[in-house]
């Protein structure tokens, strides 16, 4: 589609050169986050934006993957390094080149979704969670854990118009998650601060 040449050309060029020197810093608290998941054996896993499979190390080996991304270059990258470093024989790790926007799975398919600096990087956050939401089961975990805003009087004046114009480029900082959970059954159940200053946090999130 039109509106994702501009993140299809970054995630396919320049991105994948430097994503791994850009998610090192990260490791440690990713690994936090994931963990607040509640895993079951068994589990079918969402991940949107799944990249080069930066998430898969935290993942446990009893569930099943299911990986979705738009960048041809970042999943040919993810199943490079699946083939070399092996998995569980257990284990099911499914990626597929997919628009977050339009998921091709039917109602509740997925017990969990881990969505990993994927909010500020989707075109249109809300219609993502939407299909998100749509295929989790009722009582599913979503985990989110990202550089969002908090909600509040300057976020509201702001975010929406950056919004219209970074919502082109390869990322937004200016995203609110409770825009973009507003309206859907979804309730935060927890929050991890991440940095110092707080900006990186994960939120996991229960669907009704």
């Amino acid at each position: 589609m039109i509106k994702n040449l501009i993140k299809v050309a970054s995630f396919n060029t320049f991105i994948p050169i430097f994503y791994p020197a850009l998610m090192l810093p990260l490791r440690t608290f990713r690994k936090k986050a994931i963990g607040m998941l509640n895993f079951k054996s068994g589990d079918k896993v969402l991940i949107p934006g799944i990249g080069t499979g930066h998430d898969l190390p935290f993942i446990p080996d009893d569930v099943d993957v299911e990986g979705i991304d738009i960048s041809d270059v970042m999943l040919g990258i993810g199943k490079v390094k699946l083939k070399t470093k092996g998995s569980a024989a257990n284990r099911k790790i499914n990626l597929v080149k997919m628009d977050a926007e339009n998921l091709k799975y039917p109602d509740a398919t997925f017990d969990k979704a881990v969505l990993s600096l994927f909010l500020t990087v989707v075109f249109d956050p809300k219609a993502a969670m939407a299909e998100i939401v749509r295929v989790v089961k009722p009582g599913g975990e979503i985990l989110v854990y990202d550089h969002l805003l908090s909600k509040n009087a300057v976020t509201n004046a702001v975010s929406k118009s950056i919004d219209n114009v970074l919502s082109y480029g390869f990322t937004n900082p200016a995203r609110v998650l409770e825009d973009c959970i507003e309206g859907l059954p979804l309730s935060i159940i927890k929050t991890l601060p991440g940095d110092p200053i707080g900006f990186m946090k994960g939120y996991l999130l229960i669907r009704s």
